[in-house]
């Protein structure tokens, strides 16, 4: 089984490929959806999965440099000005049926594939702002597949639509989460100093990810002794807990989680992978 590591090609054909069919995938699905599933709630806390698509025609007209709509809406519960940006821009979409939030995710989505296509290298390798730091702009857009691909599972599982495939933005989500696994191990999760840590990804997507506890959580591709705790689970559930989109008592409960070596601290790590909502 694969190793995974923090690295990121930096691949502008399968970057924006895997992005072009993310976005594919969005547009065929929701063109079935009734007016009851757009209006389903998600597993956002207080979106629907109209919601997610504007948030994706939001995030994408701020890249196009569109300034925030100017809307009244309540934002004092929120973290951080990025997040509330999303809320207005999402609110000033709310008017619309899921039908024209679709319609203008297909114009905005093309005209930004069209954009991205027409970017020299130089263009799309200059480094600026992106919620990972400051970084070249196509790994920015590594990004956007991780969350176009997730705000997708979010819809669909509450409407009962069976998870994703081992699909190219599926792969590249596994690949963005690992690249914050030092941190989602070392200090979300708590694993405690000296602590080995390794989490084997059953499916869809397959691997294993190995964090060692030296100082600073970090991912590794070996240890020098047999982990200290053991997690196993598929790929779709490893993103929805450390997205934070699911309660994971259930998921350890029934054994969804397989939990190994220490059992007792790798039960209490589960429970606690959150790193983003």
């Amino acid at each position: 089984m694969e190793i995974l590591t923090t690295e990121i090609e930096l691949d502008r054909g399968r970057i924006l490929g895997a992005l072009a069919e993310v976005w594919a995938d969005w547009a065929d699905w929701g063109s079935g959806l009734t007016d009851e599933q757009w209006a389903t709630p998600s597993r956002c806390p207080g979106w629907t999965v109209q919601d997610n698509l504007a948030h994706i025609v939001g995030t994408e007209r701020m890249l196009q440099g569109e300034p925030a709509p100017d809307v009244e809406f309540p934002t004092e519960h929120l973290k951080n000005p990025i997040a509330a940006e999303n809320e207005k821009r999402i609110q000033a979409l709310r008017s619309l049926s899921g039908p024209e939030v679709l319609d203008l995710f297909r114009t905005v989505s093309a005209e930004r594939l069209g954009q991205l296509d027409a970017m020299s290298d130089e263009e799309i390798l200059a480094v600026g702002w992106s919620p990972v730091g400051e970084v070249p702009h196509l790994r920015f857009m590594h990004v956007r597949v991780y969350d176009s691909w997730l705000h997708l599972e979010d819809c669909r599982a509450p409407l009962g639509f069976d998870p994703s495939g081992a699909t190219v933005p599926a792969r590249m989500s596994v690949d963005e989460v690992t690249t914050a696994a030092g941190f989602v191990i070392g200090k979300k999760a708590g694993a405690p100093e000296g602590s080995r840590v390794e989490v084997t990804l059953t499916g869809p997507v397959e691997g294993v990810v190995r964090v060692a506890v030296d100082g600073r959580a970090q991912v590794v591709e070996t240890f020098d002794d047999e982990p200290t705790v053991t997690l196993a689970l598929s790929s779709n559930d490893w993103l929805a807990l450390t997205g934070g989109r699911i309660d994971p008592q259930p998921l350890i409960e029934d054994g969804r989680v397989a939990l190994g070596g220490d059992v007792e601290l790798a039960r209490s790590m589960a429970a606690n992978l959150a790193f983003t909502i």
